[in-house]
């Protein structure tokens, strides 16, 4: 029997083996390795799985036959890169293809081999399973409670409640591996891999305690993997769109040097038919450009990202004034295909996930959505309100990648008002939309302002 203070690591894990991820404390994420990289930050690449419910659309016109059994799973969510940190179980026996009596195969939306039945729950329903597809484990992995595989030791219930002494956070700058050469590959293969730099706390402020440098200006009381939705950090959009793919390709911004001054012509007549008559925006952006910032990725304001105390989970609190007008930060994450969305869409209803944002350009109106769920920047941390002091704009990108990526345009956070120091920095979840009779009553909101629609949805 395993060791069960021993932590899972890139030795444990093997493509096709099942996975277990912690999704905050609520129902864990479950899916397949597809790929494993032993020299990437996030070196785990993990093909989701999610219920296979009746009336379930797998894509325009085809769904789920309504006599589907209960407790099935299918390919659903994609594929995405997760951290050792959040990988909960691994483990070759938590699925099994399904045989249930009565499942007609020709009724089934998708091969017979992609339906898979949760091992935990099956009970016996499923007759003369057939082996695992994937290949057996390998000799060294040693059996946990009775199972193939490792499951990860169960936290202390202060150890996420008292930061503080934990490591300082690893930055992760890339969302999963790039291709290496064949001599890079064989090195890496006989020497140990070093450890992303961890970055340092700065100071011990007496208002915020011993808090997590996430990026510049921005700071925390966790790590980006230690909030109710883990994720990982990332600072440029990530273009993923191949339908569940892997085949990442990150934004390179453009330098600042190389970056015309538009906020005259540009910036500010979009801020002024937003929001009204607006201050110069070099003055309230402390001299500098917010159009170059918002093209190449900078921070202008200090920002913190806090556990909210009234049952919001995590929020984000501006730690200076910050003037109308003045430049937040872009809304960044993986860019996929608006079909992707919809399919991704319909798991993360189920987990109470509720990030994905459409991308409305002139030119790919209904094409492209922003996805932050697993990759995202601070602007993934706000919270809803009703009344919100953050509005959101689209603005044309700066592309120094020519036909490597397609013209999306940036969603960009920008303050509707003047936002005093300390005050908690919020965006409307359901703009447009300002009676309760035409939310769909999804989720329940906690703003607690005058202008307060009961639900975020």
């Amino acid at each position: 029997m395993a060791d069960p203070s021993e932590k899972i690591t890139v030795d444990d894990c093997r493509v096709g083996a099942w996975v277990e991820v912690s999704n905050g404390g609520k129902e864990p994420w479950r899916g397949m390795i597809a790929k494993v990289d032993p020299t990437s930050s996030q070196p785990i690449a993990v093909k989701w799985v999610g219920n296979a419910s009746p009336g379930l659309a797998v894509k325009p016109g085809v769904r789920w036959p309504t006599n589907t059994p209960d407790g099935l799973y299918t390919w659903r969510g994609g594929i995405h890169f997760v951290e050792l940190e959040t990988l909960l179980e691994v483990n070759d026996d938590l699925f099994h293809v399904a045989n249930r009596k009565g499942l007609q195969h020709a009724e089934l939306p998708c091969k017979p081999a992609n339906v898979f039945c949760y091992e935990r729950t099956c009970g016996g329903r499923c007759t003369g399973v057939p082996s695992a597809s994937h290949p057996p484990p390998p000799a060294k992995q040693k059996d946990t409670a009775g199972t193939k595989g490792k499951v990860k030791p169960a936290a202390q219930p202060t150890a996420k409640a008292k930061p503080t002494p934990a490591p300082a956070p690893k930055t992760h700058n890339k969302p999963g591996p790039k291709p290496h050469s064949s001599a890079s590959a064989k090195k890496g293969s006989n020497e140990k891999v070093k450890p992303a730099e961890e970055k340092k706390r700065k100071y011990d402020d007496a208002a915020l305690g011993k808090y997590f440098e996430w990026e510049h200006n921005i700071t925390g009381d966790c790590k980006p993997c230690d909030v109710l939705v883990p994720f990982t950090y990332h600072t440029s959009r990530i273009f993923n769109l191949e339908p569940g793919g892997v085949n990442y390709l990150v934004e390179e911004r453009a330098d600042p040097n190389n970056v015309r001054c538009s906020c005259s012509t540009s910036l500010l007549p979009a801020l002024t038919d937003m929001l009204g008559k607006i201050e110069d925006l070099h003055k309230i952006s402390k001299g500098q450009c917010p159009y170059r910032a918002m093209q190449c990725g900078g921070l202008l304001y200090h920002m913190h990202v806090y556990q909210d105390p009234v049952g919001k989970g995590y929020g984000v609190r501006a730690l200076e004034p910050i003037k109308k007008g003045a430049l937040i930060c872009e809304y960044s994450g993986e860019i996929i295909t608006t079909d992707e969305a919809t399919l991704r869409e319909q798991s993360y209803v189920q987990l109470g996930l509720f990030y994905l944002h459409d991308v409305h350009g002139k030119h790919n109106r209904g094409k492209y959505t922003i996805d932050p769920t697993m990759y995202g920047n601070v602007a993934r941390m706000l919270n809803h309100s009703c009344d919100p002091n953050v509005t959101t704009l689209e603005m044309n990108s700066v592309n120094i990648m020519g036909d490597k990526i397609p013209k999306v345009p940036r969603l960009v956070l920008f303050a509707k008002r003047d936002i005093d120091a300390e005050e908690e920095l919020c965006i409307d979840y359901s703009p447009g939309r300002d009676r309760e009779d035409q939310l769909q009553k999804i989720m329940r909101c906690f703003c607690k302002t005058s202008k307060c629609k009961g639900w975020l949805f």
